[in-house]
């Protein structure tokens, strides 16, 4: 956890949306508030730019999980906040995310100074208050302290956890416009780290050193695991290349379509959980045009009823090569990808789904795969505009699509925007075959 980085680096402080300009001044009134208040234990000495130095050691080393960047800092907050008190323990938290953002965050580092300084002080601070409160001792523990402190230190850990969790959930769910209650179920990932630190703290002046083993091991469980699944993309990326090297016009379709996926399952209050798994299937959903011949694929005019029916065979193969992904078998990737070319009238392939039958992952993924076939050049035609797509999506509503997730994509195009792929071949003005995307889509 610790401090905020979530890839709002290009965004000013004057393009800040206005409660995320409240959000940040009212942080930090309230750390400077709290700073003041308990003001009576604060004195600079070695011990506090010593906990100042491992806590932006800490943060030096975050680990990268999707949208957001965590550090494991807050074990070093609460070891300072017993070693050293809540007022040295906000000074050191302040100091060490203050002087990480200048080292690392040129571009906007005030706002971000700003609001991570206020959120680790006003965080420990606030944990700090609860242990002294608990009458949790300061500085050398003796034997009489225990088990007490223990306790106190437990439930001061559990409270700078959480306290430090809802300041960087609200600033993240105000900076990517997510419910708060699904970025605090993704920060809640790592609580157990923080009860690491309290095996330690009876050491002493030695602490300290002790308390970077957890920190180091705490990291390298959350790099692993985040390494892991970026191999498990770059696997399934591979293959996406493979299928698109078959058919020029469709390089990129594959990586727009689960981009537009996610717009789509955001606005329709998919879980996070939920949008991660719609995405991967919608980058794999053109699987199985492996098995599909290349001169199909690449075929300048309608095809063939025989050509056709070949062409209906890869959501059935691609099904099978996602069943044999251990991550995504579960899930409702295999739903999305085997449906996705069916239609709410039943006229749909493989297995003429009729209405609510066909999976709504899988109409999600019709959507956006429909609109960006028509907003990109491909063999039998040029591509249409964005708004000419969506016309043509909501013509065919309630029959082929799906009209909330079409309205969904409209909201979501119409807050971020959408840029469609440039035509391929600008040389090449020769007339083609005019085809319905709705009747011959693929």
């Amino acid at each position: 956890m610790g401090s905020l980085a979530v890839g709002l680096r290009e965004i000013g402080m004057h393009e800040r949306a206005p409660l995320e300009r409240v959000y940040i001044g009212a942080v930090a009134a309230l750390a400077a508030l709290a700073v003041i208040l308990i003001g009576r234990h604060f004195g600079i000495h070695f011990a506090v730019l010593g906990f100042g130095a491992l806590f932006l050691m800490a943060e030096l080393v975050p680990v990268r999980i999707r949208d957001a960047t965590y550090s494991v800092s807050y074990v070093i907050g609460v070891a300072a906040l017993v070693s050293l008190g809540p007022g040295d323990a906000a000074v050191c938290a302040a100091f060490g995310g203050a002087v990480y953002l200048l080292a690392r965050d040129r571009h906007d580092w005030l706002p971000h100074l700003i609001f991570n300084s206020g959120q680790l002080a006003l965080t420990a601070s606030i944990s700090g208050l609860t242990y002294v409160a608990l009458r949790g001792p300061i500085g050398h523990l003796t034997s009489h302290d225990f088990p007490h402190v223990l306790w106190a230190i437990a439930i001061a850990a559990v409270v700078h956890f959480y306290a430090n969790a809802l300041l960087v959930a609200i600033m993240i769910s105000l900076a990517i416009d997510r419910p708060l209650r699904e970025v605090l179920h993704l920060n809640y990932s790592h609580i157990m780290a923080s009860t690491l630190s309290t095996l330690y703290l009876r050491i002493g002046f030695w602490a300290p050193l002790f308390v970077l083993v957890p920190v180091l091991v705490a990291r390298r469980v959350l790099q692993a695991t985040t390494e892991m699944e970026h191999a498990y993309e770059a696997t399934l990326r591979g293959l996406v290349t493979a299928i698109e090297a078959k058919d020029a016009y469709t390089r990129g379709h594959a990586e727009r379509v689960s981009k537009l996926t996610t717009m789509i399952a955001r606005e329709l209050g998919f879980s996070e959980r939920e949008v991660h798994s719609i995405r991967i299937a919608a980058l794999m959903h053109d699987v199985g045009k492996l098995v599909v011949s290349t001169a199909i694929l690449t075929k300048p005019g309608k095809l063939t009823d025989e050509e056709y029916e070949h062409m209906k065979w890869h959501p059935i193969f691609g099904c099978e090569v996602i069943e044999e992904i251990d991550f995504l078998r579960e899930g409702e990737a295999v739903n999305a990808v085997r449906h996705h070319h069916e239609r709410l009238d039943g006229r749909g392939y493989p297995d003429n789904l009729f209405g609510d039958d066909v999976p709504l992952t899988a109409r999600v993924v019709m959507v956006a795969d429909a609109f960006d076939s028509m907003t990109s050049t491909r063999t039998y035609r040029f591509a249409k505009s964005v708004d000419d797509g969506l016309r043509e999506l909501r013509r065919c509503a309630a029959t082929q699509f799906d009209p909330l997730c079409i309205s969904a994509l409209d909201r979501a195009i119409h807050k971020h925007g959408w840029e469609p792929t440039p035509e391929l071949y600008e040389g090449e003005k020769t007339e083609r075959p005019a085809v319905s995307v709705h009747a011959q889509h693929a």
